[in-house]
């Protein structure tokens, strides 16, 4: 809700107007100097006959000795000091008149404590106490809704009516009950996060023992597959075996597969003489006739 339709432009009951510098420098209020300092606020009016008053008497230099009779020969509105009580306290009506002796108050203004503020209406005043007694009523009447007591067919609605001493005595053991749970609580919240903690921790090491399992299996699989042709190499090869075998460092000789040269000087060997070498069995046939 906009506050200005709580309060029209003309309506200042919710502020209050103060100026330091103009108490510092005509000292306190009196009964003579209140209008003074009430005519520099934003509650006067400067269509008030007090203004037109003060617009004749300017130029003549004669100040006004009785204002309020001097109000008495106009008609319309104006401001009146209707209390004082120096220093603190003052009122000040707004009024229209329409004679001599005839005057309607529309406003009503004090001052306490140098704090110029405008008082409210009755209407102000009568609705903000209804709506204060409402909602004090409607509170009381949610906080017994919030409380009732179960309704039995037997007795209706009973209200349970306790002993203070009891009710003490209960709240006591209420609260021993409820720093023994909170006790408890803490216990379990800290073996939880105990346990939380060596179950992280195994966690932990289950996952490193995984780790290192699938490192070993990874590494012997790279192992056999680079040992498989390196024997079917040695079966096939000799010297490529006789390599691998060698896990020295110092280089293995060089086997070279050029075939021997035939000496050349070498003379010729004398043949055998014919007939010479072993004699050829006769063979004998066996027969009828033959």
């Amino acid at each position: 809700m906009d506050v200005s339709d709580l309060h029209p432009p003309d309506d200042y009951s919710h502020r209050f107007f103060i100026w330091h510098e103009w108490i510092q420098a005509n000292g306190p209020l009196t009964s003579e100097n209140v209008f003074e300092y009430f005519s520099t606020s934003m509650f006067y009016d400067k269509q008030s006959n007090n203004q037109v008053l003060r617009m004749q008497t300017m130029h003549t230099g004669i100040s006004v000795t009785n204002e309020a009779e001097e109000l008495k020969r106009f008609t319309g509105v104006e401001f009146a000091v209707v209390h004082a009580q120096p220093p603190s306290f003052f009122v000040i009506h707004k009024r229209e008149r329409s004679s001599p002796e005839e005057v309607k108050p529309l406003a009503s203004f004090f001052i306490i404590n140098n704090r110029i503020y405008q008082s409210p209406d009755l209407y102000t005043v009568l609705s903000n106490r209804l709506l204060t007694s409402l909602y004090s009523i409607q509170s009381t009447l949610d906080s017994l809704r919030a409380h009732r007591p179960d309704y039995t067919p037997r007795t209706g609605f009973v209200w349970p009516i306790v002993d203070p001493s009891l009710a003490e005595s209960s709240k006591k053991q209420e609260e021993i009950a409820a720093n023994e749970v909170s006790g408890l609580s803490e216990a379990s919240t800290k073996q939880n996060a105990t346990t939380s903690g060596i179950s992280k921790r195994q966690q932990n090491n289950t996952l490193l023992m995984n780790a290192m399992y699938a490192t070993a299996a990874h590494s012997a699989s790279l192992a056999t597959r680079t040992l498989a042709p390196m024997t079917e190499s040695m079966t096939t090869d000799p010297v490529a075996m006789s390599s691998a075998n060698r896990m020295s460092a110092t280089p293995a000789p060089v086997v070279s597969r050029v075939p021997t040269p035939k000496p050349i000087n070498q003379e010729p060997q004398p043949k055998a003489a014919p007939g010479g070498g072993k004699k050829k069995r006769k063979r004998m046939h066996y027969g009828y006739g033959f």
